[in-house]
């Protein structure tokens, strides 16, 4: 049985998976990737509160890191730069109006941050990155 902020993570790679353009998105990192753009998700930091007799809330810092092999700088960029829009709001638009809420398992979170990784290895591949920080992800449950 999975917990909440399990959940929360294998919804969020759900909804990035289903962006154009990304190739693969895995709501924990892996340890080697053949194909790129992807995407690695997972929790930077966060807490967890009792609320009302029976539930808990927590807010969490959720990391997703936009990954490509560095091969040619610019056209690496020219593959990483749409997804500085089209990704935060396809997590924007799960909160938003008619959105899922990533399934019902994330009430709301506050912004999405992002970086710049100029230089990061993965599988012993030099790879760029920007990383998107979903920051004050609320998720609520029933204990």
């Amino acid at each position: 049985m999975t917990q909440p902020l399990q959940d929360a993570l294998i919804e969020i790679a759900e909804v990035v998976a289903k962006i154009p353009g990304i190739k693969s998105a895995y709501p924990y990192p892996h340890d080697q990737q053949n194909e790129y753009p992807f995407v690695s998700i997972y929790v930077s930091s966060g807490n967890k509160a009792m609320g009302a007799i029976g539930t808990r809330k927590s807010l969490s810092n959720i990391n997703l890191d936009l990954t490509t092999n560095r091969m040619n700088l610019a056209a690496d960029m020219e593959i990483l730069i749409p997804f500085l829009d089209t990704l935060p709001a396809a997590l924007e638009a799960e909160v938003s109006g008619e959105g899922e809420r990533f399934n019902g398992t994330i009430s709301t979170f506050e912004i999405t941050n992002y970086i710049f990784v100029p230089a990061l290895e993965y599988s012993k591949i030099p790879c760029i990155a920007y990383r998107f920080t979903m920051q004050n992800v609320k998720i609520l449950s029933n204990t």
